[in-house]
This record gives structure tokens, C-alpha cells and sequence, in this order.
């Protein structure tokens, strides 16, 4: 279950686009593997961090739980407000703005935007919480119309959008009944693989989870043309017999090896079914069902009790607990790709059950490495006395410097780095408090927001803090370094009076 608020990119032949500056974050976790880390941001150091000052404040009529997005001096994200805005990263100003009408998701369980931007060229694209990707031209030409497009189920949104878009994935999910409980948490994440039916074609990988347990819907990863918008394939992540499995994460790719690697979650008060709770392996350039016909000859989807080490449809995968589990431990934590001298050797993800764990990459990957504990599970009563865990990794964690860095709910360890290869702890904050948000790093250092309200700067090296200011609300996204600045989004419920909602940045 998503609880509330909560490019690198290769260039392909189709090049409609070149991909951002040096300093920039262009998507969810700064590239396709998902390390989280800038390591091009070199203004802030750890000597100077310190003297850190609020540039700006981008105010918003409800929580930004989104990662912003920076590129070419812009500021991207999408709020609880059902506004999608583009900042000017130096001023603050507001470029251009876009509106969009989510009736399934107005509510504090599954408000409009909570999907992260990706920006690929000219273009920028983002999910929202009725189950559509949005695309549209980052220099606001298609922000000028102010007219509502209503469409299916009532979603709806202004501006005109690139040829294609939006897409109505929650209308592509196999069973028609899923569709008005469904959403993206989800960013959308480029890249063209390397190999296979669709090879050299850009592609855009995101998955679709339900806005909250009950209903609950069947999860999927999917596959769409970045040009197009046009599905290319879509992953079932369970069989149609059984319900859960949401993917409410953002998937990494590992290029190397030509794998798109996706971890998910389950369904509260169901027992946890097909892939759920699992870390999987899909084939960059054809998995789960052909939706454009480009798979042609594609295998069907094996379920488990499928051997978890035998090559197919998905690669591969591992089951965090097995089939039947009733407790809610999602993977929600976007998985990392972990390497070794430049070369992937494991893939990890934090669980909501309070572990990290780090399986082995590539085709014939799969196998647990390691899995360190470093939380323990405490839970919430959600309606009708559904227990959902909540005490683990929500946020997502980060990978550089030979580490793995990240945030916990409940603890007793809530900021920690472990070592990427063997998962011994290298360093846990004393000092830190709960946090639902996702970690970002840049030059040495780890920023990281929790849920009282403080944005922190530590050594990435000690864990020691060096910085930290009020924001005046739980940051729920990650703190972005970029272009010498740190841009923290604010909010994570808005039920509470007195906070503050919206963008900080910081900068020297």
C-alpha cells in the first residue's frame, strides 16, 4: 500500500532531444539507476555547507510530495493541488503552470500529483492520481490553453499536450473494474534498449498501483513510446485470479544488462499474491504481455511457484516473503542499482518491513547478496480497521561512494548508510528523527528532510550533520541538489494546521 505523499538517459535514434546540463536532475532519482546522487553539483561542500541560506520559497495550496525536477534553470514539479508548475530555479518566479481535474484522487490518501517529472529534451512528462502520463513542451507553448479537457472517468487536465498524450494507463490495466482505483505514483523513466524486438527505440517505464487498499487493484509495470505515448508492453504483477501487487515505486534500469528491474507491493487485509513483495528482473525490450505487437513470440508471464533462478517472462525475481503473507510490507523504496568499478553487481531496495535488501544483477541475477534490518514495524489503522505497516523504508535510498544511504519511519535507526556490497552498517544518525522522504547525495554530502518539519545536510562519509534549517513542513520528496542550489519540496498531509506547503531553495 502507497501511504500518502508518499540522464542520464541514452540517447536514442529517435533524438528528438538532447538530455540536460551537467548539474542538472533530470528525473525521479537523478539517472535510470536510480543512485539519487549529483555527482556534477560541486558548489556545496562539506566546508561550506554550512553557511546554506534560503534563496526562495515557491508556496503551494497543498503538500509537494514529488521530487522536483531541474533542468536548463527550471524548476519542475507537480503538487497535491492538482497543479503542475515550472520555477525558475534561480528567481522562483513561476514560467508556466498547467491544471488537472483527479476526482479520484482528491482526497489525502491519493491527491493529484505525486508522480515525479522526468524531462527528456523538449519534452517533460508526468503520472497523476486518475492513472495518466502527461507530456508537454518544457518551454510552456502548451500551458497556453486554460480550457479543462475532461476524459475518462472524469480526469481531466488544461493546456494542449504533445501529439499522443496524455495516455490513460489506469484504462489499460487488463480489467476494466481497476481502472477508477488506480494511480501513478510512479516517475516515468527513459531508455532505449540495447537489445531485442524494440531495440534502439526510446521508451518510457513506469508502474500503476492502486490510489489505496481498499478497493485494491492488479499492479502493473508498463512500457510506452516516449514519442508516441503509444503501450509497447505491460507487465501483470499479479495472475487475474488475485488482486495486489502494486507498483507504486519508480523502476531503475540496469543498461549493461538490458533490464529494467521494478520492486512492489501488496494489498492490506489480502494475502499477498504473484510477484508481490518482490524485487524483479524484466526484459528492457519485451516482458509481461505485447500491447503493440512489437513482442511478437513473447512467452507467457510465469507465476510463481515458478523457480525464482530460471530465465523467462519476468527474468527473474525475489520474493522479500513469500505468497500469503498478510502484514502489508511493500517495497515502495525505488530499487538501486549497485556497482562495482563501474559494472552492476547488485540491485537493492528498502521494504517497508524496516530491511534493505540487495539481491545479484544481471540475466542470471536474483539471489539475496545481503538484507541488513535497521527498523522495526509498527503499523496504522486505515478505515475499517485495516493494520498497514508503516515502520521501514518508505522513501527512497540513494547509492554512491561504495554506500547505500536512507531514511526509516520508526527506526530505532532513522538515517543510516550501509556498505553497498557487504550491507554492514557504516554509519547511523543518532540524531535523526522519522522520515517518510527519499534521500538525495552530491559531492560528499547526504541531503535528507523528516517529518518534523527540517531539511538536513550531513558528511556523507560520517554521517554528521552540517546543516540544518526549518521548512516548516514533513518533507516527503527528496532534497534535489542541483545547479548549485538544494530545492526541497514540502508537505506530506495537509490535515495539519500551520504548515507549510510548497519548494525551498537553498544556496550559498
Amino acid at each position: 500500500m502507497r501511504l500518502r505523499g508518499i540522464v542520464f538517459a541514452l540517447v536514442s535514434a529517435l533524438s528528438f532531444a538532447s538530455i540536460s546540463i551537467a548539474a542538472d536532475w533530470p528525473m525521479y532519482g537523478h539517472d535510470i539507476a536510480q543512485s539519487r546522487s549529483n555527482s556534477a553539483e560541486t558548489t556545496i561542500t562539506t566546508a561550506n555547507v554550512a553557511s546554506l541560506k534560503q534563496l526562495w520559497v515557491f508556496k503551494t495550496a497543498a503538500p509537494v510530495s514529488a521530487t522536483p525536477t531541474v533542468v536548463n534553470g527550471v524548476v519542475y514539479f507537480g503538487g497535491w493541488d492538482h497543479n503542475f508548475y515550472a520555477v525558475n530555479a534561480t528567481t522562483g518566479a513561476l514560467i508556466w503552470q498547467v491544471s488537472l481535474v483527479t476526482p479520484q484522487g482528491d482526497n489525502e490518501s491519493s491527491p493529484g500529483i505525486q508522480s515525479s517529472a522526468t524531462v527528456l529534451g523538449s519534452r517533460v512528462y508526468f503520472g497523476d492520481s486518475c492513472g495518466y502520463l502527461h507530456a508537454y513542451p518544457t518551454d510552456g507553448s502548451g500551458a497556453r490553453s486554460t480550457t479543462m479537457t475532461v476524459r475518462n472517468r472524469g480526469c481531466g487536465s488544461t493546456g494542449t499536450e504533445l501529439p499522443g498524450f496524455p495516455v490513460d494507463l489506469a484504462g489499460a490495466l487488463p480489467n476494466a473494474a481497476d481502472a477508477p482505483h488506480a494511480a501513478l505514483f510512479s516517475s516515468p523513466i527513459p531508455f532505449a534498449p540495447i537489445a531485442g524486438a524494440n531495440k534502439g527505440r526510446m521508451l518510457l517505464y513506469m508502474g500503476e498501483a492502486s490510489h489505496v487498499d481498499n478497493p485494491c487493484i492488479h499492479g502493473a509495470e508498463f512500457a510506452l513510446d516516449a514519442k508516441s505515448g503509444k503501450i509497447v508492453w505491460r507487465f501483470d504483477v499479479t495472475p487475474s485470479t488475485a488482486i495486489g501487487g502494486g507498483v507504486w515505486s519508480t523502476p531503475a534500469i540496469d543498461a549493461a544488462n538490458n533490464l529494467v528491474y521494478i520492486d512492489t507491493g501488496d494489498c492490506v487485509n489480502n494475502a499477498s499474491a504473484g510477484f508481490s513483495e518482490s524485487i524483479i528482473a524484466l526484459d528492457a525490450s519485451c516482458s509481461g504481455v505485447s500491447v503493440d505487437g512489437s513482442c511478437k513470440g513473447l512467452a507467457p508471464e510465469n507465476f510463481p511457484p515458478m523457480s525464482p533462478a530460471t530465465p523467462g517472462n519476468p527474468v527473474w525475481y525475489f520474493e522479500a516473503h513469500p505468497n500469503g503473507e498478510l502484514a502489508d510490507l511493500d517495497f515502495g523504496s525505488s530499487p538501486n542499482v549497485i556497482t562495482k568499478n563501474g559494472v552492476p553487481v547488485l540491485v537493492g531496495a528498502g521494504s517497508k518491513d524496516g530491511a534493505y535488501y540487495a539481491v545479484s544483477a544481471g540475466r542470471l541475477g536474483g539471489r539475496l547478496a545481503w538484507s541488513t534490518k535497521v527498523a522495526e514495524v509498527s503499523s496504522v489503522t486505515v478505515g475499517n480497521s485495516i493494520s498497514s505497516a508503516l515502520g521501514g523504508f518508505n522513501g527512497s535510498t540513494g547509492f554512491a561512494n561504495q554506500k547505500v544511504y536512507g531514511n526509516t519511519v520508526d527506526g530505532p535507526e532513522f538515517e543510516v548508510a550501509l556498505n553497498g556490497l557487504t550491507g554492514t552498517l557504516a554509519w547511523n544518525a543518532g540524531d535523526a528523527v522519522s522520515s517518510l522522504g527519499a534521500i538525495g547525495l552530491g559531492n560528499g554530502l547526504v541531503y535528507s528532510g523528516d517529518n518534523s518539519g527540517l531539511f538536513k545536510a550531513r558528511d556523507a562519509s560520517s554521517g554528521l550533520l552540517l546543516f540544518e534549517a526549518s521548512v516548516g513542513g514533513a518533507v516527503a520528496g527528496s532534497p534535489v541538489p542541483a545547479e548549485s542550489k538544494v530545492f526541497v519540496p514540502v508537505g506530506a498531509t495537509s490535515g495539519v494546521p500551520g504548515q507549510q506547503f510548497g519548494v525551498y531553495a537553498f544556496g550559498l
